[in-house]
């Protein structure tokens, strides 16, 4: 599965306010890139500290430990993005 980017799950991670130790279940549309077929699905996003979500595409099994900066921005998408360059304010 390809993404565009990580920014997506910002949308999701802002939306829900979770606190530490909560989870959400989404169903959602997902796009796939470079094809653009569009598939329903259904993930699942847990905030385990402050700045670090797990990512959980409960169709496909794939999991990942997201890690966000304070307005909750994905800074860390293991093997699909790092920020590499601080945000100026």
């Amino acid at each position: 599965m390809n993404s565009a980017c990580a920014f997506t799950n910002t949308l999701p991670i802002r939306r829900l306010g979770l606190a530490v130790g909560q989870s959400a279940t989404l169903s959602v549309a997902f796009v796939s890139v470079p094809d653009l077929r569009v598939e329903h699905v259904k993930l699942r996003y847990t905030r385990l500290a402050p700045l670090r979500y797990r990512y959980e595409g409960l169709d496909s099994g794939f999991t990942a430990e997201i890690a966000v900066d304070e307005a909750g921005l994905v800074i860390d998408y293991p093997q699909l993005c790092r920020r590499v360059w601080p945000v100026l304010s």
